[in-house]
């Protein structure tokens, strides 16, 4: 008997296949689970398929086409059909290759936690092309968030499908940083106390005039400064949450500057208590300036170790009270100024 041989073709569902002995293609979405082929019928004729991954859901598998119900595993698979003519003769076997793309994954990835105010990174995948509840087209995108909770949705598509990613992060609140110093002024080797008067924090970190941090977690701090000057305290507060917050200060050190002006002298020349001068220690000058009653100036120096011998003009004043200004400058560069009445008494 003569086999007479036929081509056949294979018509997947919605496209055109082309025109071929053997060989068609077809390429679908793992998430399109069913598909239908079919080959152009011959009066008469029956037809024999196979799948190689999948199951033929057709009531009469022997048609001129078929439903086929595809496995969804990615990859090259095929169908096959053989005619059988009415006369009993067989037809060449054709084939259709069926590539089967694999179901999107969309997914994002990202922290799920962090504090108000910190800018998080989100990258999403599995997709060709991207669009964030944010507006961005990127396959990434950098937020800040505020609210508590916050959720960022990414719409993915490709060549099959479209699918929708959700990402939730919980914004945790950050603590305040802020202190106190005891004593307002202090003195170079004295001690300063510090205090933390923030909200929130579980954890604190000194750092004592830009120097490596201080021992151990307290909100409460002892420290001395052996030199005079601007000196920084940087306070990193931190909660539960590992969320941080800086409060900076800085404190001015001055040496122990002390000076004493006496409020009476006699300069009757028996040596003692001869004259006025203002005395103390940590001096770099003293400016000292003596008026009478008529506010007329009577004397006036400017080194540490001036005095005024109760003269004017190279004459004794009379006894009585006389007025003061001082303008004293400490080493450290410091002014104080003081002024009173001085009596003189012979």
């Amino acid at each position: 008997m003569k086999i007479l041989r036929y081509i056949l073709l294979l018509y997947p569902l919605l496209s055109m296949s082309t025109k071929s002995f053997a060989q068609a293609f077809d390429t679908i979405c793992a998430s399109s689970e069913v598909k239908v082929y079919r080959v152009i019928p011959t009066p008469g004729s029956v037809y024999y398929w196979s799948v190689d991954c999948g199951q033929i859901i057709s009531p009469d598998i022997h048609a001129d086409s078929i439903r086929v119900s595809w496995c969804g595993t990615p990859g090259t698979h095929q169908v096959k059909v053989v005619e059988q003519t009415s006369s009993g003769c067989w037809g060449d076997t054709a084939i259709t290759s069926v590539v089967v793309n694999p179901k999107m994954q969309l997914n994002i990835s990202g922290p799920a936690e962090l504090c108000v105010g910190q800018p998080v990174w989100l990258t999403a995948k599995g997709a060709s092309s991207y669009r964030w509840s944010t507006g961005e087209t990127a396959s990434y995108i950098t937020v800040n968030l505020k609210d508590t909770f916050n959720q960022i949705q990414v719409i993915g598509k490709n060549a099959c499908e479209t699918d929708t990613a959700t990402w939730t992060i919980k914004v945790h609140p950050r603590p305040t940083a802020s202190f106190t110093y005891k004593p307002q002024n202090p003195i170079v080797d004295e001690s300063v106390y510090l205090k933390y008067t923030g909200q929130g924090a579980t954890d604190w970190t000194w750092y004592i005039d830009n120097k490596q941090p201080v021992n151990g977690s307290v909100s409460e701090y002892e420290t001395s400064f052996n030199e005079y000057g601007n000196k920084s305290i940087m306070l990193v507060s931190q909660n539960q949450f590992g969320c941080t917050d800086t409060f900076i200060d800085v404190i001015h050190i001055k040496y122990d500057f002390k000076i004493f002006v006496p409020n009476v002298f006699t300069p009757d020349g028996n040596g003692i208590n001869d004259s006025f001068k203002a005395i103390g220690f940590n001096l770099k000058s003293i400016h000292t300036m003596i008026y009478n009653r008529w506010g007329e100036l009577i004397f006036e120096s400017f080194g540490v170790n001036d005095a005024w011998d109760g003269t004017f003009k190279g004459q004794p004043v009379t006894d009585g009270v006389y007025v003061y200004m001082i303008d004293a400058e400490a080493t450290d560069g410091e002014h104080t100024y003081l002024n009173g009445n001085v009596e003189v008494m012979y």
